[in-house]
């Protein structure tokens, strides 16, 4: 009986997607996000928000927006972090960044997540501010 290790390598990287979950992309809407100059737009302005707003505490339900310009069109991103927990829940910068460019890295029409751990991020790109 032989070992196959591919299988078991193959499960354990797929566990942090089954754990952190994909984002919630709606279809429709221009694919702003699909090109790289946009996403790297995006990020870099989630870069700025993220220093800006955490390390913080949130408290239960307390939620977070903001509309910024970017050097890309359409010129803004509307970005939104929640605490949908009860209780209070303490934001880190890195987690901030992660959570919301994983949202422009995987729905290029902007979209929402929804962690385990209570955090419901949603970025989108807009010609408005909508938030």
């Amino acid at each position: 009986m032989h070992f196959q290790a591919l299988p078991i390598l193959a499960a354990m990287l797929a566990l942090p997607a089954l754990i952190m979950g994909e984002p919630d992309c709606p279809y429709g809407g221009y694919w702003t996000w699909s090109h790289e100059e946009a996403r790297s737009a995006a990020a870099h302005g989630i870069d700025k928000w993220c220093n800006n707003i955490a390390p913080s505490t949130f408290k239960g339900g307390q939620e977070v927006t903001q509309c910024l310009e970017v050097d890309y069109d359409p010129k803004n991103v509307n970005l939104w972090m929640k605490n949908d927990n009860s209780g209070d829940k303490v934001l880190s910068i890195d987690q901030c960044k992660k959570l919301l460019k994983k949202i422009v890295d995987s729905c290029p029409a902007g979209g929402s997540d929804r962690t385990l751990d209570g955090w419901a991020p949603q970025a989108k790109p807009g010609g408005a501010c909508w938030v």
